[in-house]
């Protein structure tokens, strides 16, 4: 392989890279939150239309990366949790992967009980720490 292609390479990826972020920026800080019932993965019917959203602002603003993180709440064995909320996070990303969007541009991770959105004590089921994060980059 001689030098020249591969810094044609580099240099669109530079440019895609500079281009994409600013196009797709988080204003407010916040990603988009999906939220999920007690001890279940699957995606609630209602939170179906923010996997919607969420793909259409991939494709008009073309983010380097989407970063899905799931979360659980302080109920139950924590490695459990920890489970719960990575399975979360896959459900998200296969979904956001049919409506479109290429798997090598998401980030899928499980934070367990870490970071909650809700400060509680252990044993409390708070509704709105079972959730995935959507935020891009």
């Amino acid at each position: 392989m001689t030098e020249r292609p591969m810094k044609t390479v580099l240099l669109a990826v530079a440019l895609v890279a500079s281009t994409a972020l600013p196009a797709f920026s988080q204003e407010d800080g916040e990603g988009i939150k999906i939220y999920f019932d007690l001890g279940s993965a699957s995606v609630p019917a209602p939170e179906q239309a923010k996997l919607d959203a969420a793909a259409r602002l991939f494709r008009e603003g073309n983010p380097f990366v989407m970063i899905v993180s799931g979360a659980a709440d302080k109920t139950g064995d924590p490695g459990v949790n920890l489970d719960l909320s990575l399975a979360r996070a896959n459900k998200v990303a296969d979904a956001l992967v049919a409506r479109g969007i290429p798997v090598e541009r998401l980030q899928v991770l499980g934070r367990g009980t870490s970071e909650p959105e809700v400060e509680t004590a252990e044993g409390v089921a708070e509704e709105r720490n079972r959730l995935v994060e959507i935020n891009w980059r």
